[in-house]
Formats: C-alpha cells, sequence, structure tokens
C-alpha cells in the first residue's frame, strides 16, 4: 500500500488537550491549609514515594543543606500524596528542634526499613555532617562500605587523582583543614600523583563541584564535610596520633580554628557541638571533661577571632576572662538556625569511644553579652 497516496490528516481538527486548561483555576480548588509538623513527622517514619523522590535527588546532588532535604520532603509530600496547594507546607511553622527531629526521622528511615530493622542489603547511607565553618548542617548520601579507603565510585578517579587527592587531604589535616594550590601544583610533578598542570585544575574544580572540597579565591582549597564523612575511616587509620578529636561527639575535628578550646588543657570540640550543649543545658557555660574547666560561649567566639586574626589553629596563652576584643563580623555567621549536635546519625553505625560529655555549670552573675555565632538566624 502506498501511504504517499493519502490525503494527509488536517491536524488542526485534532482536539488539543490543554486547550481548557487553566492553572490558576486548578490551584484555585487546592487546600491552602497548612499541614501540621507532627503529620509530616509520622509521615517521615514510614518509607514511601516521597522517601524515593529524596533518594533521587540525592543521586543528583550527593550533600546537600539538611533543611533543603526537609523543604524537598515537605514539598513533594504534601502537593503528591495529600494533594494540597504547592505553597501549603510553607505555612507550617516549626521550631529548629522541630526541624532537627524532622531530619534525624527522615535519615533514620532511609537508611533503615521503616526505621526500626537494618535493610539487608541497601547501596547508600545517609549522614549528617556539619561544615565546621559555617556552620551549615548537611546530609551526604555515601557508599556502605565504611572501612574503605575509595571515595564514591561517581568521582570516577584515575590512579594518579585519587593519589593525589588523598596527598591533599592529608595536607589539610596538617593545617587547618586547608591547603594552597602553588603546594598542589607543586607535588603533581612527582609520581604517584603525577598529572599535568591543566589535568590537576580540571580534577580540582571536578571535586569542588562534587562537594569534596571548596575553592576559596584562587589559591586555597578548603575540606568539604563530604570529605570527612566518606573517608573518616581512612583518616581514623591512617592518621591515628595526628587527629584532633571533638570531645562531645567524638567525630574529627578538620577546622581547629573554628572550635572551642579549654584554656587549661587545650582539649578541642566543634564549636557546634559545645554551642548546642550550652542550650541544651539553659547554660552559657560549660566544664571540661579532662580538668573540669569553665569555659563559655562567649570565651569561645573570642577564641574564633583570635585564631582567625592570627592563623593559627591554637589559642595563644591569655586569660580569656580578662579579654574585651571586640567581636569583629568577619566571624562567619552561620544559617543554620537547629540545635543538633554535630554527631553521624546512622543508625548502624559503631559506637564511637566512650563518651564523657562535659557537664554543665551553674551560671553565675554576670553581664550578658551577645554571641557572635547565633542560633536565630535563617538565611537558607
Amino acid at each position: 500500500m502506498d501511504l504517499s497516496d493519502d490525503e494527509p490528516g488536517n491536524l488542526t481538527d485534532d482536539p488539543t488537550p490543554h486547550d481548557d486548561f487553566d492553572l490558576h483555576s486548578v490551584l484555585a480548588n487546592l487546600s491552602t491549609e497548612a499541614p501540621s509538623f507532627e503529620k509530616f513527622l509520622k509521615a517521615s517514619t514510614k518509607f514511601h514515594d516521597s522517601h524515593r523522590y529524596l533518594i533521587n535527588q540525592f543521586l543528583l546532588e550527593p550533600t546537600m543543606m539538611r533543611k533543603k532535604m526537609n523543604l524537598l520532603f515537605a514539598k513533594h509530600i504534601s502537593t503528591v500524596a495529600w494533594g494540597l496547594h504547592p505553597e501549603a507546607f510553607m505555612r507550617t511553622q516549626i521550631t529548629p528542634e522541630q526541624s532537627g527531629e524532622l531530619s534525624r526521622s527522615l535519615v533514620k528511615t532511609m537508611n533503615t526499613t521503616d526505621g526500626a530493622v537494618k535493610k539487608d542489603f541497601r547501596p547508600w547511607r545517609f549522614v549528617i555532617s556539619t561544615d565546621e565553618k559555617s556552620p551549615t548542617e548537611y546530609v551526604t548520601m555515601t557508599g556502605c562500605t565504611r572501612n574503605s579507603s575509595i571515595i564514591s565510585e561517581a568521582s570516577s578517579l584515575t590512579k594518579s587523582e585519587r593519589a593525589l587527592f588523598l596527598a591533599i587531604l592529608e595536607e589539610m589535616m596538617c593545617e587547618d583543614g586547608t591547603c594552597k594550590m602553588s603546594w598542589i601544583h607543586s607535588i603533581i610533578q612527582k609520581e604517584p600523583h603525577k598529572i599535568t598542570g591543566p589535568k590537576c585544575d580540571e580534577f580540582m574544580t571536578r571535586m569542588a563541584r562534587q562537594k569534596y572540597i571548596t575553592l576559596f579565591d584562587s589559591d586555597i582549597v578548603e575540606i568539604a564535610p563530604r570529605t570527612i564523612v566518606e573517608l573518616e575511616p581512612w583518616l581514623r587509620a591512617t592518621m591515628p596520633g595526628s587527629l584532633k578529636i571533638c570531645e562531645f561527639c567524638r567525630r574529627i575535628i578538620s577546622r581547629p580554628i573554628y572550635t572551642a578550646e579549654c584554656g587549661k588543657c587545650h582539649s578541642l570540640s566543634h564549636f557546634n557541638c559545645f554551642k548546642n550543649a550550652t542550650i541544651l543545658s539553659k547554660q552559657d557555660r560549660m566544664e571540661c571533661s579532662k580538668c573540669n574547666e569553665t569555659l563559655t560561649l562567649d570565651e569561645v567566639n573570642d577564641q574564633i577571632v583570635i585564631k582567625r586574626t592570627s592563623g593559627v589553629a591554637r589559642v595563644p596563652i591569655l586569660n580569656f576572662r580578662q579579654s574585651t576584643s571586640t567581636r569583629a563580623a568577619s566571624v562567619d555567621s552561620p544559617d543554620d538556625d537547629d540545635v543538633v549536635a554535630k554527631i553521624e546519625v546512622d543508625s548502624d553505625d559503631e559506637p564511637g569511644p566512650s563518651r564523657k560529655a562535659p557537664k554543665a555549670k551553674k551560671p553565675q552573675a554576670r553581664p550578658s553579652k551577645r554571641a557572635i555565632i547565633s542560633s536565630d538566624s535563617d538565611s537558607n
């Protein structure tokens, strides 16, 4: 049969499916009533399509801000599952504590079977971590093998690139979580990480895009939370005597400048961990778990100003209680307002070393000072 002899159909006679479609009228018929936080929290404990949607988003963005994960989940379940107006979920008012509770519930559910039983097989796990400089909380999707020195296969590293990345990581951990591009260019001339300059720049850009590092200015490379999450076992095995460990969460400290340091025994803790401990205990000061020295939040803020100004990760020996240094606006204000300690929340992780939390001490009468790094901002 010769189809060329047939008259072509008149396409204008076909019904157009979107002729009478009016988006505004459709949205007008949807409820804008704000769902309760309890409804969101209950839905987060049962694995369903909204969790699958989150996992698909993590495949595109393996490390995302924790608050972004909450928003993606809330928008998907309120519009797709509950049939509400796309802006309805934005009307729900929640506290920072509730936001953290929702995040932990989502992570636990995605890591297990409905938050109760470990999955027999899963190619991923989700971990909450904190950027020590901001401090902004992130959720990272990573592999299940925690005892491997190989970073995510998504990075597709060559043998030389992997050796280069591990060398950069060691240099960062010996410094303050940073290294210079000039130093990187100086080591790529020799094996086992010998590559050309253009390939090195391309490699660094790719690792920054995948959020293993942050490129700051033109010559500074900073460590990112995803690197610590994926390579913590390798770091503990490779540098057991060189790592700095937080006294609260017993996790690795990669940016010593942004820490609370005991003035007597020089033990360290993440700033976010120290701040959360003061909030949970409703005190503005804590006692060191090693020597019982008292350290206040204002003193910690002074420490960070001094360490940032001097560029030294350790605080010079001085009496912080007599310090009247002006709180400089140069200290980065956090964009994360949630009261969640920097502790990995994956339910099947091996317990860390024995954790003896620093003790809260009774507040003494003293003039109140506004903390330089507060938790009441919400810029994201």
